[in-house]
């Protein structure tokens, strides 16, 4: 006989009892003889006595069954309340016998009830108060509506995952599994050790084991690490939970899903983690007029948190922001730790020094640090991508790239393009002297490390680090595809801005979306490109009204924003008067794109046929000579339509084909009626 059945046949021999001297029944079971039979003999009564004498505070039960251990646990929890033990008895009898719930409910009304148990104790009249007090314990083993007046009558059922529990079942009540994680600190170590903030770890423990409550820890990235790795210095498993999963699957009914938690952490020997406490839950959306009853944090405090606290459960939030004050925490002892928003460079190298060890990455942690901007949590999960695509090691730096931005860009609005330029800067066709101010501006991002770092010149340049370049001349004369050369020799993403979505006739909301595109390039480290960049930095204009106000409001902000910022920005404009004088002092190389000469637009025709083009003898010489007007952009649009024409008409690419696409080129861009002789020789293919 196991001990939830011995257990059951002294409930019967206590109901039997309390029904004969009461003169309820003389013979109680004759119509349940099933039960009768389970009426424990001398053996089973020593056999309690023995298990009894161990259950009392303090008693060694090492040597017993599991559910010995288990049930001595939850007699515990109940503070070794007489009543509360004989209520958990008989609900156990009833789940193990439910024969005797049947009997019960036909002597007493109800298969089991806090009533029940008090007459069990010889208590007939309790007060209200204590009831209630009871009853509260109760809905720790048992299904209690708090709603049914008077409570002590409400028929009970033991709780399933009870009785699982007491079998020696580990798994997670059904209830909750669906949305909560169990983290095993109290097993062998499962992370790694912290590459940065390892101090944090250290703290965080030290607080619990000092008899702290509950841990808030807010910031960008690595809190849940934090949490568990608090939790294998304590040697304490953790329940893991979102709050947003856990209110939404609990909506219904909150309280039995708080009591199904609390049950948890105590069958699991756990602390709780809620993760996800977002704005939503901070207030942010009724700041902006959305209405958030029910899910901020100080109802939360009130149902969830206080409770949990209550029952002695250690308890870790993880705040997605700032700090903030949850509750009064004038009545229990807390820590509040804020990881910074930023990592310096130094961790940002740990970080990846620690993984490129713990993985054998094909990778330069003082490059990657000064590539990504990226926060633990982050790093890691990009770095989990990478491994599990199994690529080559001469794949790592753009994979690494794509994968972060994948990462940030996740639930941001679209305020521009990411591009992976493959074009390097032998493929722009320009004069040599500006070929060297690129190169110029190529150099500074290479070495900016060694500068900063290693020769020490962050002290003297602690803003304004930007690297920065002003591309101006004439459309179509190559400052686009230099923005895309810069990014492929760089082996950088390009983020080419789109100036529609960023400006807003709402005040104050292009400033927001030019944060996002800044914080956005800086933490993948990507090449910021504002093409016809004068829509946006042109000349502050006088006050007149207060749509200048707000305007010039927008160019101080990006005055600033430019500063602050350690990435590269590209501009190109049309028209460099256009650009306002406080920005031209800020940007470090200006370069001027002229129309291409005829020793550039030679280059520029050859670059364009290539061996992959089935073609015939083509006079390059007649191309560049005779069109002195066509930019890099135009020649490339000729090309393109000539291989149409030619494809078209399934033939090799040939002059006839070039003059016709000329001739519409210049029909596009000309204002008079087009005129043969602008072809000159080859006017007679048109």
């Amino acid at each position: 006989m196991n001990y939830p059945e011995l257990n059951a046949a002294l409930i019967i021999l206590r109901c039997d009892a309390y029904m004969k001297d009461n003169g309820i029944a003389e013979d109680p079971f004759e119509k349940y003889p099933s039960i009768g039979r389970m009426l424990p003999g001398k053996p089973e009564l020593e056999e309690w006595g023995r298990i009894e004498d161990l259950l009392k505070p303090g008693g060694d039960l090492s040597g017993e069954e599991i559910s010995v251990r288990r049930y001595a646990g939850l007699v515990a929890v109940t503070g070794y309340d007489p009543v509360l033990r004989t209520l958990l008895d008989l609900c156990i009898a009833i789940f193990v016998r439910p024969e005797l719930g049947a009997c019960l409910a036909y002597y007493f009304g109800a298969s089991v009830n806090l009533h029940l148990a008090y007459l069990l104790e010889g208590i007939e009249y309790p007060e209200e108060r204590d009831i209630l007090r009871r009853a509260e314990l109760a809905s720790f083993f048992c299904h209690i509506d708090h709603s049914r007046y008077p409570i002590q009558y409400d028929e009970l059922r033991i709780d399933e995952r009870v009785m699982s529990f007491l079998s020696g079942s580990n798994n997670i009540n059904d209830r909750i599994s669906g949305y909560t994680d169990l983290f095993p600190g109290a097993g062998e170590q499962v992370l790694h050790d912290p590459f940065v903030w390892g101090e944090l770890v250290e703290q965080s423990a030290a607080f619990f084991a000092g008899g702290g409550e509950e841990l808030l820890v807010s910031g960008r990235g690595g809190r849940r690490f934090l949490a568990k790795k608090t939790a294998e210095k304590l040697h304490r498993n953790f329940l893991f939970l979102n709050i947003a999963d856990f209110i939404r699957e609990t909506r219904n009914d909150l309280e039995e899903a708080k009591s199904a938690l609390l049950r948890e952490a105590f069958f699991q020997q756990a602390g709780i983690c809620f993760y996800g406490i977002n704005r939503f839950f901070l207030g942010a959306d009724r700041a902006e007029g959305k209405e958030a009853s029910g899910r901020d944090l100080d109802i939360l405090d009130r149902t969830l948190f206080k409770p949990i606290l209550q029952r002695g459960v250690p308890l870790i939030l993880c705040i997605d922001s700032g700090l903030v004050r949850i509750g009064g925490a004038s009545d229990r002892k807390r820590l509040l730790i804020e990881l910074p928003d930023k990592f310096s460079y130094e961790e940002r190298r740990e970080l990846w020094e620690g993984f490129k060890s713990l993985y054998s990455l094909p990778i330069d942690p003082s490059d990657f640090a000064m590539r990504y901007h990226l926060n633990a949590s982050e790093t890691a999960e990009v770095i989990n991508g990478f491994r599990g695509r199994g690529l080559k090691d001469e794949e790592a730096n753009p994979a690494f790239s794509k994968l972060s931005m994948q990462l940030l860009e996740r639930g941001q609005e679209k305020l521009g393009r990411i591009e992976y330029p493959d074009i390097r800067l032998s493929d722009v066709k320009v004069k040599s002297a500006l070929k060297d101010r690129l190169n110029d501006m190529l150099n500074s991002v290479r070495f900016s490390h060694r500068i900063l770092e290693d020769w020490n010149l962050k002290q003297k340049y602690p803003y304004g680090r930007a690297i920065s370049m002003l591309m101006s001349g004439p459309p179509g004369t190559g400052k686009t595809m230099t923005a895309n050369a810069i990014a492929g020799e760089l082996k950088l993403p390009l983020y080419h801005v789109n100036l529609s979505n960023i400006m807003d006739k709402y005040v104050g909301e292009t400033e927001k979306n030019l944060e996002k595109v800044f914080s956005l390039a800086e933490r993948i480290n990507a090449v910021l490109f504002f093409d016809e960049a004068d829509a946006l930095f042109g000349k502050r204009s006088e006050v007149k009204n207060s749509q200048d106000k707000y305007a010039n409001s927008e160019i101080s902000y990006l005055l600033q924003r430019v500063e602050a910022f350690d990435g590269i920005v590209l501009l190109a404009t049309n028209i460099k008067g256009n650009i306002d004088p406080a920005f031209l002092r800020r940007i470090r190389y200006v370069v001027y794109f002229e129309n291409p000469d005829e020793e550039e637009r030679k280059a520029i025709w050859e670059s364009c046929i290539t061996d992959s083009v089935p073609h015939e003898d083509l006079d390059i010489d007649y191309l560049a000579s005779q069109f002195k007007e066509f930019t890099g952009s135009m020649i490339k649009t000729v090309f393109l339509n000539a291989c149409t024409l030619a494809a078209s008409a399934d033939e090799s690419l040939s002059m006839k084909h070039l003059v016709r696409a000329i001739r519409v080129e210049h029909e596009k861009t000309s204002t008079v009626t087009f005129s043969t002789d602008v072809l000159g020789k080859y006017a007679y293919l048109s």
